[in-house]
C-alpha cells in the first residue's frame, strides 16, 4: 500500500512539473555564452578596440533579442553591461581603463550567465 502511494505520488509530481511554463531559451543561452567568451578573449595589452567592438556587438544582439522576446528580467541586467562596454569603446585606448572595465564585464557576464542558465 505504501509503495502504491509513493508511485502514484511520484507520478503526480512529475506530471505536474510538465505543466510549469519553461523560460529556457537556447538563443539567449548561446548569446550569453558568446558574450562571456568575447569578454574572456579581450586582451587589454594591445589594440583592444576590435575585440571590444565584438563584445559590444554581442551585447547589442542579446539586448535586441531579449527586448524582442520580452525578457524584461534579462534586459534589466544587459542594460548596465551595455553601458560598460559602450564606455570602453568610446574612450581613447588606455590599458588601465580597459583592465578595470574588463573586470567589471567579467562580473556582469557571469551574473547574466548564472541568471540565464539557471532558468527552467
Amino acid at each position: 500500500m505504501t509503495k502504491t502511494i509513493l508511485v502514484l505520488g511520484s507520478a503526480l509530481i512529475i506530471s505536474g512539473c510538465s505543466m510549469i511554463p519553461s523560460m529556457w531559451d537556447d538563443n539567449e543561452s548561446y548569446a550569453v555564452a558568446k558574450i562571456r567568451h568575447s569578454v574572456d578573449y579581450l586582451d587589454c595589452s594591445g589594440n583592444y578596440l576590435p575585440q571590444a567592438r565584438q563584445v559590444q556587438s554581442d551585447v547589442r544582439f542579446l539586448e535586441i533579442y531579449s527586448s524582442s522576446k520580452g525578457s524584461d528580467d534579462l534586459l534589466s541586467m544587459v542594460t548596465p553591461m551595455k553601458q560598460t562596454i559602450d564606455g570602453l569603446v568610446e574612450k581613447e585606448e588606455n590599458k588601465v581603463f580597459c583592465t578595470l572595465k574588463k573586470k567589471q564585464l567579467v562580473k556582469q557576464s557571469a551574473l547574466i550567465a548564472d541568471a540565464t542558465m539557471e532558468r527552467f
